[in-house]
């Protein structure tokens, strides 16, 4: 018999080939993506080094709820003016600034103001590495 599970809408077999070290921290895949808590990653190597990142800080408790992954809409006219200021795309349903992605605009807002210009010299490097 296989278990399948309901997750952020999608069903996944919950006998997916996933490193023990992943499911032991609470990562689980829809096939897509992976998920840790309300992130979602493309690498399951991102969701690991978050998962093991947020357990390591003080006072972490495990949720008592698991928190789903949200499916959010894409951006607003108001968005748009927020991401073009700082450098931030809209790219298959997540909010790209930098190497990073985000599902949540706001997010993306906060680490582009906390590291300005990485828009840029990310775009820069991907030029330059397209005239090669």
């Amino acid at each position: 018999m296989t278990l399948h599970l309901l997750f952020c809408g999608n069903i996944m077999d919950a006998t997916s080939a996933l490193p023990p070290a992943a499911a032991a921290l609470g990562i689980s895949s829809s096939g897509r993506d992976y998920h840790y808590r309300e992130f979602r990653y493309d690498r399951l190597a991102d969701a690991l080094a978050y998962a093991k990142l947020d357990r390591a800080r003080p006072g972490y408790s495990v949720p008592a709820v698991e928190i789903p992954c949200a499916q959010l809409p894409g951006p607003t006219a108001e968005d748009d003016r927020h991401m073009a200021a700082h450098g931030i795309r809209y790219e298959r349903g997540r909010y790209v600034y930098g190497p990073y992605r985000y599902d949540s605009i706001a997010r993306a807002l906060d680490y582009a103001r906390h590291e300005p210009g990485l828009a840029c010299a990310t775009d820069e490097a991907a030029r330059e590495a397209g005239n090669r």
